[in-house]
């Protein structure tokens, strides 16, 4: 589903002097946040580098109408789902400027920041950003008053304009903690590290491999996790804990039902290698046993974080590097993927708190775990707890 933003800010500088510093689309990573370069190839071509967390993310863009003064439309071509306009209103000597944005949020970091709100957050603050910056100069620092497609009449474009830009395996490879602004992407915040999909992607006509989707898990975890450590609101910081935990519960019990029983049966040390992952399994649910009752004000929340991304990581690792590639190698494609869809599902109905105190065993997550899912949703409800 599809999300809106829009935004309005008021610069006290004259119309042209706006419009034409804003069309200097190569200066942008100096009021938008995560943007590290912008390239414009042509006149209606853009490609965008963007860094968050120490992850590099790329794409390109393509304005669809371009009136000087008045308008600049555009939607991604490749690699980032969205597209919208920015419009320059004259009110003498200042100008109105109104940013429409659209994009489809897709992975767990994606509706994450979605459901935070942070695009909206981030969209406002590039545009103080960019009044501060122009205001300052009193002046634009260049021009180009050449337009594209004008008098096209394409509105305010949508996702549907960048259909074709949905090449990260049909995902949306910028997010909801991202904002777009300007005369093509830019994105912002944790979005960019949502986007960087794990594994080999893998798909047939029925879905994803189990290997793909439990490789995403990891991506995205670890990216919520480097937002927590970098973020220093602690609002958010308890927010993004609380997806986190949701988020690994799910993961661990949907793997337990389906994955390492596969383990075992197709793994020469499968069974060693499910009682260490098991083991790991109950270390990281104690540690979001703790961390859930926490404000993030208190100095054991980030303490309990870095133990987490520790754990997590060398637990990472050792599914990546060496319990993965055998499965992929002794497991049948076919297999591999009605795994994946078994695992979906099992996400689905798993509990969303940590129980630590339970059997960490297939039999106990199909016979009870259910229950304990529909038990945990109807708290997350009640309280307001933050699932994503």
């Amino acid at each position: 589903m599809a999300t809106t933003v829009e935004k309005r800010v008021l610069v006290k500088v004259p119309v042209t002097t706006a419009y034409n510093q804003w069309a200097q689309f190569e200066q942008f990573p100096e009021f938008m946040g995560g943007v590290k370069q912008v390239t414009q190839i042509t006149d209606d071509r853009m490609h965008w580098v963007a860094e968050i967390a120490g992850v590099k993310r790329e794409w390109d863009a393509r304005i669809l109408e371009q009136v000087p003064d008045t308008k600049i439309a555009w939607a991604a071509t490749e690699g980032a789902t969205n597209a919208g306009a920015v419009y320059f209103e004259n009110l003498g000597a200042e100008t109105a400027i109104r940013l429409v944005l659209e994009y489809e949020p897709e992975t767990l970091v994606e509706r994450a920041g979605d459901t935070l709100g942070i695009v909206e957050k981030q969209a406002e603050s590039d545009l103080e950003r960019f009044k501060a910056l122009v205001e300052s100069q009193g002046g634009a620092s260049g021009a180009w008053r050449g337009s594209v497609n004008e008098g096209a009449g394409v509105g305010t474009p949508g996702i549907e304009d960048a259909g074709a830009s949905r090449g990260d395996s049909g995902k949306a490879g910028i997010s909801g903690t991202a904002v777009v602004a300007g005369a093509a992407a830019v994105a912002a915040g944790v979005a960019a590290v949502g986007a960087m999909r794990g594994g080999s992607d893998t798909e047939t006509a029925s879905g994803r491999d189990v290997i793909d989707i439990l490789t995403t898990d990891h991506r995205e975890v670890t990216a919520l996790l480097a937002e927590i450590s970098t973020t220093t609101d602690s609002e958010l910081q308890r927010d993004l804990a609380d997806i986190v935990i949701t988020e690994l519960v799910r993961h661990s019990v949907a793997e337990e039902m389906h994955v390492y029983p596969a383990m075992k049966e197709h793994l020469p040390d499968g069974k060693a290698a499910v009682e260490h992952d098991t083991e790991e399994h109950k270390e990281i649910e104690r540690t979001l046993k703790e961390l859930e009752g926490l404000d993030a004000s208190e100095p054991r929340f980030m303490e309990l974080i870095n133990h987490l991304t520790t754990v997590l990581d060398d637990h990472v690792q050792d599914e990546e590097n060496d319990q993965f590639p055998q499965l992929r190698t002794s497991v049948p494609q076919e297999k591999l993927v009605e795994l994946g869809a078994k695992v979906e599902a099992a996400k689905k109905l798993a509990p969303t708190r940590p129980h630590p105190n339970a059997p960490n065993a297939a039999p106990f997550h199909k016979l009870v775990g259910p229950g304990v899912g529909l038990v945990d949703r109807l708290r997350d409800k009640l309280s307001g707890r933050t699932t994503a």
